[in-house]
């Protein structure tokens, strides 16, 4: 019976331990596209503050603090983000993924995305005429080297709710047969 309820109580430490380790591994998306580094499998958030549009097919960018990141989610989440971020003006929407490096077919689509935001905004301004065509560099200057990929599946977080259920069925369970408490 002691064996059970330590080991009931050793896997909810280790379910809280996992949880710690989930939480301090993260790393704000902004400052790593301010390093410019090239790390790939990083675990990342953001808190989305606006939807501007889509690059391509499940590619979005979308700004957090005035600065802009490329995420890959499903159309229909862009969608209830972006309702709820014009419903909630003054919030902004915590969204978390892994990092993955922008393929080079990207490129081209993020290029002509940034030139057709620049053109519209500078429509409504009575402004000469601007070239908005960016290069290469540009563009990474624009949105670092990585996306933040939300279709990931998270392994740790289904290991941290098997091991913290199974830990506090453990621990019911004993107290249960040694106090009857439960019928």
């Amino acid at each position: 019976m002691k064996k059970g309820l330590i080991i009931g109580i050793i896997l909810v430490i280790i379910s809280l331990g996992l949880i710690i380790y989930r939480e301090t591994s993260k790393v704000n998306l902004h400052e790593l596209t301010n390093s410019m580094k090239k790390e790939e499998n990083k675990r990342v958030f953001i808190n989305a503050t606006f939807v501007a549009g889509s690059i391509t097919n499940n590619y979005y960018v979308m700004f957090s603090g005035g600065v802009q990141f490329i995420v890959y989610i499903s159309d229909k989440e862009a969608a209830r983000i972006n309702k709820y971020l014009l419903d909630h003006e003054e919030e902004s929407y915590y969204i978390e993924g892994i990092t993955k490096l922008i393929p080079k077919d990207m490129e081209e689509n993020g290029k002509k995305f940034v030139k057709e935001w620049l053109d519209h905004a500078h429509n409504h301004e009575e402004v000469e005429e601007h070239d908005h065509n960016i290069s290469t560099e540009d563009f990474y200057q624009y949105f670092g080297y990585v996306y933040l990929d939300t279709s990931t599946f998270d392994y740790i977080k289904l290991i941290i709710y098997i091991t913290g259920i199974i830990g506090l069925l453990t621990i019911i369970y004993v107290v249960n047969t040694k106090y009857h408490l439960i019928g």
